[in-house]
């Protein structure tokens, strides 16, 4: 017999429950495992499809950045040779 808390009911077995469990797993057939391999391969071919479409996304703008850094270094240079030749028409006037 169990004992008994405060209040007269009996006290459960935290460990009752194992005895249950280890039971469904033994039962279980070699159906289901084969189900959750299945769905587990399915589930990994899933995450390495997102995985890839990312990488390929993720490459797509850093080619996009790349390009824009080479059209703003280009932008810098010109500026900078309107600068100097600016500059250089000022200096002389002086």
């Amino acid at each position: 017999m169990r004992p008994q808390d405060k209040f007269g009911q009996a006290k459960k077995d935290p460990y009752s429950g194992q005895g249950e469990v280890y039971n469904q797993i033994a039962n279980t057939h070699a159906e289901d495992f084969k189900t959750f391999e299945v769905d587990a391969a399915n589930r990994r071919n899933e995450l390495l499809f997102n995985i890839t479409t990312q990488i390929e996304e993720t490459r797509g703008k850093l080619k996009q950045a790349e390009l824009l850094v080479e059209r703003l270094r280009q932008n810098l240079r010109e500026y900078e040779e309107m600068y100097k030749t600016l500059t250089k028409g000022k200096a002389k006037e002086k």
